[in-house]
C-alpha cells in the first residue's frame, strides 16, 4: 500500500466519523415545540404548543429565544415556572404533596382491580337466585301443543 492510499483511508476514516458524531448532536437539537409540549397557556389552560393566544406566542418567543442561548429543556421550564408559577407545568411535579397526583389514580385502579372478583361472584349469586318463571295455563298449554304439531320444524 503507498502512502497516498493510506492517507486517504485515514482521510475517509476521520470524515465518517465526524459524520457519526454530528448525526447524533444534530436528532437531540432542542425544539420550541418540544419545550412548549411540556407547559401550557397560562390564559387558555391548553398545551402551548397548540395554543395561538397572545400570552402563549409570546411563551414561544422567549422558548427560541433561550434554546439559541442555548439554554437546557429543564432550565427554560424552570424559568416558565419562575415566571407563571407551577400551574404552568402540564404534569405535576413528582415529589412533596403533587405525588398525590401520580399515586392516587395508580392505588384507585389497583383497587378496582383487586374487587373485580368479588363484585363477578357476586353478581353471578344474584343472576341465578332470580323470580321463577310463571306457570303456564293448561288452556295456554294444549294451545300451544297445538300450534308446534301444525307448524313443525
Amino acid at each position: 500500500m503507498t502512502i497516498h492510499r493510506v492517507r486517504l483511508a485515514a482521510g475517509l476514516l476521520l470524515a465518517v466519523l465526524g459524520l457519526l458524531t454530528a448525526l447524533p448532536a444534530a436528532g437531540l437539537a432542542l425544539t420550541v415545540n418540544e419545550v412548549a409540549r411540556e407547559v401550557r397557556c397560562p390564559t387558555c389552560n391548553t398545551p402551548l404548543d397548540t395554543s395561538s393566544a397572545p400570552v402563549a406566542l409570546d411563551m414561544k418567543e422567549y422558548i427560541a429565544e433561550r434554546i439559541d442561548q442555548g439554554w437546557t429543556k429543564q432550565r427554560i421550564i424552570d424559568g416558565l415556572v419562575a415566571e407563571f408559577g407551577r400551574e404552568v407545568l402540564t404534569t405535576p411535579p413528582k415529589s412533596g404533596f403533587d405525588l398525590v397526583a401520580w399515586i392516587v389514580p395508580a392505588l384507585a385502579v389497583a383497587a378496582g382491580l383487586a374487587a373485580l372478583p368479588f363484585v363477578a361472584r357476586a353478581w353471578s349469586r344474584r343472576r341465578g337466585s332470580g323470580p321463577a318463571p310463571a306457570e303456564i295455563a293448561p288452556e295456554d298449554a294444549l294451545r300451544l301443543e297445538e300450534e308446534l304439531r301444525r307448524h313443525p320444524t
